[in-house]
């Protein structure tokens, strides 16, 4: 069976798979670029609960555009929903938690940790954050709109990071926001 017709069969295990690629890829390229990762990883309980905070901005711009009659948002909301519905039809319970965490610790270590980390030896600050939510936001685009709404969250979550220097905020915060909103689109119907 050809790779296309495997993903095609089982998007969410494809999903899995893809994210928790991203953890060993993101420790290794920061060995290599010589990133100390684990400098950037401070746990604490302080930590966790600014991540969850942090959230709340991120779910405001969601709501105010859910709010909105922007027919782009509108048509985007429906194409989302149908593939978070679909890729999660049948799904095991514990499915979106994990999926969540993956996304949340692979992509922060990745775009964050190594890209922005290693953008901010060389350039200013600004421009590691601009650049790497620009990445989170193609890696993310599949409209322009998305592509937006994506970068605009790089951004946040960038500044955040600079803010912080804590890996584990953002990862809380990418983690928490992913789980929130796949559970919103589980629960939520098509309008027509």
């Amino acid at each position: 069976m050809s790779l296309r017709k495997t993903i095609a069969r089982h998007p969410l295990l494809a999903g899995i798979v893809f994210q928790a690629a991203l953890i060993p890829l993101a420790i290794i390229l920061a060995g290599l670029l010589e990133i100390p990762l684990h400098e950037h990883l401070i746990w604490s309980v302080e930590a966790v609960a600014l991540g969850a905070l942090a959230v709340l901005p991120m779910l405001a711009l969601l709501s105010v555009l859910a709010m909105s009659h922007w027919d782009s948002y509108r048509e985007l909301s429906a194409q989302v929903r149908e593939f978070v519905q679909r890729l999660f039809r049948g799904a095991l319970p514990g499915a979106v938690l994990l999926i969540s965490l993956l996304a949340g610790v692979g992509e922060e270590l990745l775009v964050r940790g190594v890209l922005q980390g290693w953008l901010s030896e060389r350039w200013s600050p600004a421009w590691a954050i601009l650049i790497a939510a620009v990445v989170f936001g193609l890696a993310h685009s599949i409209s322009r709109l998305y592509f937006v709404f994506a970068t605009l969250i790089g951004l946040y979550l960038g500044v955040l990071y600079h803010l912080t220097g804590n890996l584990l905020v953002v990862i809380v915060t990418h983690a928490l926001y992913d789980w929130i909103v796949i559970h919103l689109y589980l629960r939520s119907r098509s309008p027509g």
